[in-house]
């Protein structure tokens, strides 16, 4: 059984590698994730250069952000950056996972944060879709 631990500036480590649960995209997500962004270009709908309708490059965003969800009770936090590198589109049908790491934590004018390096790659193939990395403040208890 796993224990979840409050995320505190103590509790994370640097080193510490998280993991999201894996997630099918299902051609609903795209559709959804289109409308909820008002973005409607035709490529998240019909054809795309890429071989059918491909998913908006931000659909797996939030899936880097909740690994950590997997190891802790995160109740607030404030994102501090993000980066993105989309490497290869996401298309329905695909089974996903985003693996990460912390690689730094400091302080900051008597704040915390913690950084974070992840990458999103489909299940079947190990192909990378997207990587990158977020930095986020950890509030005080």
């Amino acid at each position: 059984m796993i224990e979840f631990k409050r995320i505190s500036y103590q509790n994370v480590q640097v080193g510490e590698e998280l993991v999201s649960n894996d997630l099918v995209v299902k051609p609903e997500d795209i559709d959804t994730f289109a409308y909820a962004v008002d973005d409607h270009h035709p490529w998240y709908f019909e054809q795309s250069p890429f071989g059918g309708p491909i998913a908006h490059p931000t659909l797996l965003a939030n899936q880097a952000l909740l690994m950590r969800h997997n190891k802790y009770i995160v109740d607030a936090g404030l994102h501090a950056q993000m980066q993105f590198e989309f490497i290869e589109p996401v298309r329905a049908g695909m089974r996903v996972r985003t693996r990460g790491k912390i690689i730094d934590k400091y302080e900051r004018r008597g704040r915390h944060y913690m950084v974070t390096a992840f990458e999103t790659t489909e299940e079947d193939s190990g192909q990378v879709l997207m990587r990158g990395q977020f930095t986020q403040m950890i509030f005080p208890d």
